[in-house]
């Protein structure tokens, strides 16, 4: 039995060695688990900023090619303006010369109306206006008109102003008289 037992006893020690190594494996192995749970929550942290500023990146790449659009769109309009800008020219430069030719006409004609000289291009013209003649016709009726009605209007006034008389002094009598009082 000593042999037996000796041999249980190293058994004994070889299990309880193992499991001591086991039991500091253990412990190694766990708190390496709670570095990576603690690596895993930094990543996923970080995971989450880097999805925040992506879409924030996404959103300024919208933004700019919206820009752009808009940038584009401005310089087809300004390239389309350049083009029609030669006919622009050609017709400024047009405009100018009638311009200065309708000055040299109005210059010739102001020094001609200054200085005439050409005398048989004056006539004197013979006639009237009939507008005029028959509104100074038509003036002179409706005054004479006018002159006429005033004149009947101060003879009727001064009828009623007889009449007011003579009815203040019917009244005076009537007051006067003795009544059946």
């Amino acid at each position: 039995m000593d042999e037996e037992s000796l041999m249980q006893r190293k058994e004994y020690d070889q299990v309880i060695n193992e499991r001591d190594i086991l039991g500091t494996q253990l412990i190694r192995r766990n708190d390496e688990l709670a570095l990576l749970y603690e690596k895993v929550k930094i990543q996923q942290s970080t995971l989450r900023n880097g999805e925040m500023q992506y879409q924030s990146r996404l959103e300024d790449m919208r933004l700019l090619k919206l820009k752009i659009k808009d940038i584009q769109r401005e310089l087809s309009v300004a390239r389309g303006g350049v083009v029609n800008i030669d006919g622009l020219r050609r017709e400024l430069m047009q405009k100018q010369r009638e311009l200065l030719h309708e000055r040299t006409k109005v210059k010739a004609l102001s020094e001609e109306l200054e200085n005439p000289m050409n005398v048989h291009r004056w006539r004197k013209l013979d006639g009237s206006d009939p507008a005029t003649f028959d509104m100074i016709k038509k003036m002179q009726l409706l005054q004479r008109r006018l002159i006429k009605k005033t004149e009947q209007v101060i003879e009727k006034d001064s009828i009623l102003q007889e009449q007011g008389k003579k009815y203040l002094e019917i009244k005076k009598v009537l007051a006067r008289q003795p009544g059946p009082e």
